[in-house]
């Protein structure tokens, strides 16, 4: 037992003695830099303002079968609009996951293509009724489904 436990242990303490070896060793990533590359722009416009991504779970036969997963974003010309969406963005987030939710448990059936018109059309109603005006125009990037 000792002679398979001695190794080992000299292995570890070569990762601890000799630095830059051990993963934890570097220095942290910056949290800037983890951030940028989560929310990386893909449009130089200045009226694009990207939603964090939405998701609402997709069910078959009353259990959990996968996960809808839309990236999205809101096109506003109007800078007072653009400045009423940052207030009401945690009103807006919760309109678009229930207008998801309503969307998976309804109208979507497991196995089929997402219907990209239809949730953009929900999500477009989602954002005229929070906001309570248009001028929000919502702009679909991707839909995804993930299954177990």
């Amino acid at each position: 037992m000792t002679a398979r436990l001695l190794p080992a242990l000299l292995g570890l303490m070569l990762i601890l003695i000799i630095p830059g070896t051990a993963a934890w060793a570097s220095p942290p990533a910056s949290s800037e830099s983890s951030e940028e590359s989560r929310h990386r722009t893909i449009t130089s416009s200045e009226t694009y303002m990207p939603l964090p991504p939405l998701t609402a779970t997709v069910q078959a036969n009353r259990r959990a079968r996968g996960i809808l997963q839309i990236e999205a974003g809101l096109e506003i010309e109007d800078p007072r609009i653009r400045h009423r969406v940052e207030r009401y963005m945690p009103r807006l987030r919760n309109a678009y996951v229930s207008a998801l939710s309503i969307y998976t448990g309804m109208h979507y059936s497991f196995g089929d293509v997402p219907d990209a018109d239809r949730i953009a059309q929900i999500l477009q109603e989602a954002t005229d009724m929070t906001l309570g005006q248009e001028g929000a125009d919502v702009l679909i990037g991707m839909i995804i489904i993930h299954t177990d």
